[in-house]
């Protein structure tokens, strides 16, 4: 399954681990925004690591929505995205 990640964080240390973070195991499509293809269970452990990574931020909102395979047929995009995209895997 398909899942989007997005996160604002305002404290740039805060930021910049979660950037990191999930540079190394999903594609970025904008600064905040992230395609991951995995199981409910990688998804699942993003989530737990992505709530590490903030928890002694202030002002962090986190979302990581489930996409089918006909919701990701319909997605519209304008543009390019930030990275090419490259398989993702969380060991």
């Amino acid at each position: 399954m398909q899942y989007l990640i997005c996160y604002d964080i305002a404290e740039d240390y805060h930021r910049r681990q979660v950037a990191k973070y999930l540079e190394s195991i999903a594609h970025r499509q904008q600064y905040s925004i992230f395609m991951f293809q995995g199981s409910e269970g990688q998804a699942g452990q993003i989530r737990e690591r992505l709530l590490e990574l903030t928890a002694a931020s202030e002002h962090t909102l986190l979302l990581v929505v489930p996409m089918c395979n006909a919701c990701v047929a319909k997605l519209w995009q304008s543009g390019e995205a930030l990275e090419e995209e490259r398989e993702c895997i969380i060991a």
